[in-house]
């Protein structure tokens, strides 16, 4: 609470006949306007600062939070260097970084199954390729194993609607056994081109 001053009765007119008890009658209404007006001055000014904080807070919702992407893995060296100097491959594309399940290392299924809404990039297949996996037709391949060793698969697509998958079948279960291949491993597989070939390599990490 402010005391008053002389400047809060600017506009009070004393008349000659006033008593004591007008002139206190007077202060005490002057002092009840004054504290009013310095009332609705708070309220005013907490609304401002509650309407400021409202705003602050809707926006802080609303404001995207920064998101840091991990970098694109890297062909490990020593499989860059076989694909390049002793196969004379170019153009090494991730298609999948996946984790193994049951069904990737079972004997009796004997594939690897590439869901195609995870690959990295599509744009390891030519046009040509395409259309032969659209047609159902297994696309013969080189695959450089974990183990270096150079295999022979038949690289496929299974049209299950939402869920379409490529899949490599063929010399699978061989692939799984040499490398010791387990549910949980974590696996890259590469593309590759020898000569325009497609080709792939599987590296475990």
């Amino acid at each position: 609470m402010e005391l008053l001053t002389s400047e809060d009765f600017n506009n009070t007119r004393i008349q000659p006949e006033w008593t004591a008890m007008d002139y206190l009658l007077e202060v005490v209404r002057v002092d009840q306007e004054k504290m009013q007006e310095q009332t609705f001055m708070n309220e005013k000014k907490n609304g401002r600062l509650k309407r400021k904080r409202r705003i602050q807070e809707e926006n802080s919702k609303n404001k995207r939070p920064i998101t840091s992407y991990p970098p694109k893995p890297l062909m490990p060296e020593g499989l860059k260097q076989h694909i390049v100097e002793n196969m004379g491959g170019s153009n090494c594309v991730l298609v999948i970084q996946k984790q193994l399940f049951f069904s990737d290392v079972n004997p009796q299924a004997s594939r690897l199954l590439i869901p195609v809404s995870q690959v990295e990039s599509r744009e390891f297949l030519n046009e040509s390729e395409v259309e032969r996996l659209k047609n159902k037709e297994a696309i013969q391949a080189c695959l450089v194993e974990p183990s270096m060793e150079e295999t022979e698969i038949n690289f496929k697509w299974w049209d299950m609607r939402k869920n379409s998958m490529y899949v490599i079948t063929t010399s699978w279960n061989s692939i799984v056994k040499n490398n010791r291949l387990k549910v949980e491993d974590i696996v890259q597989l590469w593309s590759f081109r020898v000569d325009s070939t497609l080709c792939f390599a599987l590296q475990k990490l």
